[in-house]
């Protein structure tokens, strides 16, 4: 049994590192695509990075599912290694925090904007930049909300604690969010463009509110699941136990055991 849960430590070590290497890669291209669009030029990498995130978002649902292994076996590294672990979640969630907002919801560069750059303007115009950022904050939202809204639960405790230590991490990026959203009101109160006026009438009547309701009502049904199920868990093993020994046991009459037993059973 130790044997078998060293070699889970191994393989999580190895495999952590390896979607370290991955997230790395796509915060490089990510940070590439930025500087890009705020030299008003298209990115270029948007679909690597989206591709590098989901491969590193299933290499750490499989390393949930390898630390449960390990904390279930009561190894004396489990706690250390589900650390590893989310901070790994939470640096996913980081990036792909940024991918959305700076990058996957960004305007695309017209014609009109480009010609801007070349000719020495700023982009994008100042009273363009808080009607801007506001429709990436929008989108954001949106984005937050769907993930929210569409989270699934889980039916035994590795899936249940996946989906937890993944939301823990979500609902982490929410509550930061909220800086944001106030700097962003903050701006969006000044004076528009007459190019801007519309529609920042229209996001002033609909002000970006992150899913934070939502999200602390999924991380408390969660986590009262996660509770249920541990103890659930838990008398299921001590069952399992019972029975083996039970199983196990002499009930022929020449076992010396056997008043004892009668005893136990009383």
């Amino acid at each position: 049994r130790l044997e078998r849960l060293q070699r889970v430590v191994t393989k999580l070590q190895m495999e952590s590192g390896l979607c370290e290497e991955q997230l790395n890669q796509a915060d490089a291209l990510l940070q590439a695509d930025v500087r890009l669009l705020a030299a008003g030029k298209a990115p270029q990498k948007a679909a690597e990075v989206e591709r590098d995130l989901d491969k590193a978002d299933a290499m750490i649902r499989l390393l949930f599912n390898d630390v449960q292994s390990l904390k279930d076996g009561r190894h004396p590294q489990g706690e250390q290694m589900y650390r590893r672990v989310y901070r790994l979640h939470e640096r996913l969630v980081s990036i792909r925090t940024e991918y959305n907002l700076r990058l996957k919801s960004g305007a695309p560069v017209t014609a009109a904007t480009a010609v801007s750059v070349t000719s020495g303007q700023r982009r994008p115009e100042p009273d363009e930049a808080p009607l801007r950022y506001l429709q990436e904050l929008l989108a954001w939202v949106e984005e937050n909300q769907r993930r929210v809204a569409a989270g699934e639960w889980g039916a035994d405790l590795p899936t249940v604690e996946t989906h937890l230590g993944a939301h823990r991490g979500l609902h982490r990026a929410i509550e930061e969010f909220r800086a944001k959203v106030e700097r962003a009101r903050a701006d969006e109160v000044r004076p528009l463009g007459a190019g801007g006026c519309g529609a920042g009438a229209q996001l002033r009547s609909t002000p970006p509110v992150p899913p934070q309701n939502s999200s602390k009502a999924r991380l408390r049904h969660l986590e009262s699941l996660h509770g249920f199920v541990s103890a659930a868990t838990k008398e299921l093993l001590w069952l399992s136990e019972r029975e083996e020994e039970e199983v196990a046991f002499d009930w022929s009459h020449n076992n010396t055991a056997m008043a004892a037993k009668k005893e136990s059973y009383s």
